[in-house]
């Protein structure tokens, strides 16, 4: 039977999407200002940190450390706040996550400082917790796993919206890159209004407050 997910209505399944476009565009600017330490991309810091260790080199290790534990107790507090706000989870947590880049925008340079960089982690750990229906909206990964299933088994009705949000992503990622050549300095400002923006959409609409809890 299909996954209760799948029965969101449509401007839910658009909300979506619109938080994938918070996650490529912060993670193509962290890319260009951050260089080994990542706030989005998780799984990578990860492996990072399992080399450093290996290698002894605590002072790299330390700093990936802090990403991580940030990102998890924020992604844990926001779940634990989220379900206790019901229909006011999405605009509440997305003005959350507005501040915390407001926060980290006049602290950023040329290259980030691991605070912004930890700023930035806490906002996204909380950006997978706006929509409790969603496993996570911060990697592509499990994304295009499910859409190689799906086009495996020919239903080509579940994989297009599967490969619209990893195109989303590639798009939000673009647009990311392209904001931080013409106004980096003013990048993490951009994603902070448009997260307030998403906040304000998420109320006027009622969505991100949940459809379902588990599958069918």
């Amino acid at each position: 039977m299909p996954s209760l997910r799948d029965t969101k209505p449509a401007a839910g399944q658009l909300f979506v999407l619109l938080l994938v476009t918070v996650a490529g565009m912060t993670d193509a600017t962290l890319y260009q200002h951050s260089k080994e330490l990542l706030a989005v991309y998780i799984t990578g810091d990860s492996s990072k940190l399992g080399q450093f260790l290996q290698q002894g080199e605590m002072a790299k290790a330390l700093p990936l450390l802090g990403i991580i534990g940030a990102f998890f107790i924020s992604t844990t507090l926001t779940a634990w706040l989220g379900d206790r706000l019901a229909g006011r989870r999405a605009p509440v947590l997305m003005t959350l996550i507005a501040l915390l880049f407001f926060i980290a925008w006049p602290a950023s340079a040329p290259e980030y400082p691991v605070m912004v960089v930890i700023v930035i982690a806490l906002a996204m750990g909380a950006l997978n917790q706006v929509d409790p229906d969603e496993p996570g909206v911060t990697f592509m990964t499990g994304t295009l796993v499910r859409l190689g299933r799906n086009l495996a088994k020919g239903a080509f009705a579940s994989a297009a919206p599967l490969a619209l949000r990893w195109l989303v992503w590639l798009l939000s990622a673009f647009a990311g890159a392209a904001l931080n050549a013409r106004f980096p300095a003013f990048t993490l400002l951009i994603i902070a209004v448009w997260s307030l923006v998403l906040a304000g959409f998420s109320l006027a609409l009622g969505v991100g407050q949940g459809y379902a809890t588990q599958d069918a």
